[in-house]
């Protein structure tokens, strides 16, 4: 009735449909009723709906509770009949009456008769008027009463809720100091324990006090008598020092020593003597021959800088292992040995190898005037015919600068490098040569596919390689590095890959074991590789021992393909001692094994030659019957590879190689 009366407050100002445009109509018709006064009464049983899915209470079936008055959103008759029979069983089963079927609607028919029936109406009418306005009082009295029941009604539900509450944290807080006088009882358990204890450890403490007083004593007496022993050991060191110097003294005197300075002696029966009083102290070449000297079995003594170690050995030895400044080697004997021992110092130095000195020049755009060289390598064109090199000009300032200019035609690319990189001659018959020890790697992606579909993965060809234990298995020691990264042509190949095989390098030196070794060598997964064959080349080649070199393979281009890289282990020294100058003066576009090689020579290190070393198809050099050659390259499915290995030891075999002996 009230809406009727001022409904139209809320759709004819526009208030509501202004501040709530896209509000359903159950929201404005809530809104306009509490906006003209209406009270509200709370009883969510009335409805369920389907459209507030998860957010509505859960019940067993969509239509399964006796108490609600209505369900929403059933949009067909099928469930909708449904929905309703289940109802009204849910009802039954509650024990609510169950409301009377729908009884179809009648038509009212108002018969006009004439009229006495107008007149009668009229009257009732009337009435009916006069009654609802001696009514209408009461009405607003009782809608009055209504509105004041029904805020009692709220308060009184609070003051419910809050009881409850009360009664809730009451149960809480009971349970809680029953809790804590559980604690509270046990806590006083274990101090009445504890308290006992202390009284029993109280005792035990007093007696251990009474009995330490004692001891005390007997440790101050014992302690002076320690004194005195010390200061009576003291006086009587000295002089047992002074004998048994003198008595070492007089073995010395007795014989001579001849040192060997930056040589590392092979050794044999190692000694080890022990000092009776005197504090021993070695760390010196000279203090490590003097105790040698002092010692009559010793007959050899090897001092090592790297750990200053003094190593003694009762025979001698006139076999070198080594030239290093870091070694000191010595023989010792009596007088008589003299001459023998002098011949032995010259038969081993006879031996030393010469190994060139370290070269250092400039970088392009470096001050040149005291190198008076530079260290960059020359620029080729694609076919290496033409060259750009680098020379160190005169500038206006006085200075020198190494700057690039054309090489003159026909002038050998080998000798284009103004750094004079050193082609390192065979050392002569007698003289110490490099050792055949091998650490091999290999740079796998293990986890890319093949270019060409007919080709095998990189990592087929690297599992070929461990399960048949060819190429780098048979080295003293190998390795296969992560090739992450890596571009080109999609595998391990040294095309445009100059930064990822930079990382490779930085794998090994992580890795340390090419220290252990005389040569490193890295073969690409599709190289056919004989380590035997090397060994026998590097025996042919007498590389003078401790030389910082690697070996050029074949005669293409610029004479170093990466499928087959050789490094002695002191030019791989050089290479991280001086790598970062290479990262920043080498071109980093093209191949990687033009960037070694133009690395190698701009920091000083020399190479040997040797163009038996491989066979690769991109030289048009690629067959596998030459029984000398150490490297067939590329045979890039799995099959290809081994029967490439396999022609390659028929070969051998067949010209009755001596490595294979």
């Amino acid at each position: 009735d009230l809406y009727f009366q001022r409904g139209g407050e809320c759709a004819g100002a526009g208030k509501l449909l202004k501040s709530h445009p896209k509000a359903g109509e159950d929201f404005y018709m809530k809104t306009c009723l509490e906006s003209i006064g209406v009270d509200t009464q709370e009883d969510f049983s009335l409805l369920r709906d389907g459209i507030c899915g998860t957010d509505c209470p859960g019940s067993d079936g969509p239509c399964s509770d006796g108490w609600v008055a209505a369900y929403h959103f059933y949009r067909d008759v099928d469930s909708w009949n449904t929905c309703h029979a289940e109802a009204l069983k849910a009802q039954v089963a509650a024990g609510h009456d169950q409301a009377p079927a729908p009884i179809a609607p009648k038509e009212e028919v108002m018969e006009i008769s004439g009229g006495d029936a107008a007149a009668e109406a009229t009257d009732l009418m009337g009435k009916a008027t006069d009654l609802r306005a001696k009514l209408a009082p009461d009405a607003s009295a009782a809608k009055a009463m209504r509105k004041s029941a029904d805020g009692d009604i709220k308060t009184a539900t609070a003051k419910i809720r809050d009881a409850q509450q009360r009664l809730v944290d009451a149960a809480a807080n009971k349970t809680k100091a029953e809790t804590l006088a559980r604690n509270a009882a046990e806590q006083v358990s274990k101090a009445e324990t504890i308290q006992k204890s202390s009284q029993h450890i109280a005792g035990v403490a007093a007696e251990a006090k009474a009995q330490g007083v004692k001891d005390r004593g007997a440790a101050k007496a014992l302690v002076a008598s320690a004194k005195a022993a010390e200061e009576k050991a003291k006086s009587e060191i000295g002089p047992a020092v002074e004998a048994e110097e003198k008595a070492l003294g007089e073995v010395a005197s007795g014989r001579i020593c001849l040192g060997l300075p930056g040589v590392r002696l092979k050794s044999s029966s190692a000694i080890d003597p022990k000092t009776i009083v005197k504090t021993l102290d070695t760390s010196t070449p000279e203090k490590c021959q003097a105790w040698c000297r002092e010692n009559a079995e010793c007959r050899q003594s090897i001092f090592s800088a790297g750990n200053k170690g003094c190593y003694l050995f009762a025979e001698l030895s006139g076999e070198p292992i080594d030239f290093k400044d870091s070694f000191n080697s010595s023989y010792c004997g009596d007088s008589s040995e003299n001459e023998h021992m002098l011949g032995l110092v010259k038969s081993v130095f006879k031996m030393k190898p010469w190994v060139p000195p370290l070269k250092q020049c400039s970088w392009a755009g470096e001050d040149c005037t005291q190198t008076k060289c530079c260290a960059n390598a020359a620029v080729p064109n694609w076919h290496f015919t033409e060259f750009q090199w680098y020379q160190c000009k005169p500038e206006a300032s006085g200075s020198h600068a190494c700057k690039l200019e054309h090489a003159p035609a026909g002038v050998d690319f080998s000798k284009l490098s103004n750094m004079m990189t050193r082609e390192v001659p065979k050392a002569p018959e007698g003289v110490l040569t490099q050792g055949t020890s091998l650490f091999c790697f290999a740079v796998v992606c293990w986890d890319k596919g093949p270019k060409e579909a007919f080709w095998s993965s990189e990592a087929d060809l690297a599992n070929n390689i461990k399960k048949t234990g060819r190429s780098i298995m048979g080295c003293e020691d190998h390795a296969f590095f992560q090739g992450g990264g890596l571009s080109g042509g999609g595998d391990a190949s040294s095309i445009q890959n100059i930064d990822a095989f930079i990382n490779a390098w930085e794998q090994v030196r992580k890795d340390g074991r090419y220290l252990k070794h005389d040569w490193t060598i890295k073969v690409d997964a599709d190289a056919v590789f004989f380590p035997e064959r090397l060994r026998a080349h590097i025996r042919d080649l007498r590389t003078p021992k401790g030389s910082r070199v690697y070996l050029r393979n074949i005669n293409f281009k610029f004479q170093f393909l990466g499928a087959l890289e050789i490094f002695t282990k002191e030019a791989l020294e050089r290479y991280y001692e001086a790598s970062g100058q290479c990262s920043q003066h080498v071109g980093h576009q093209g191949g990687e094994d033009y960037y070694m090689m133009a690395c190698m020579d701009g920091i000083g290190v020399d190479h040997q030659t040797d163009f038996k070393l491989l066979n690769d198809k991109y030289a048009a050099t690629g067959n596998c019957h030459d029984p000398w050659v150490v490297g067939f390259h590329f045979y890039k499915k799995v099959t290809s590879w081994n029967q490439c290995h396999d022609d390659a030891e028929k070969a051998a075999q067949a010209s009755n190689m001596h490595f294979l002996q």
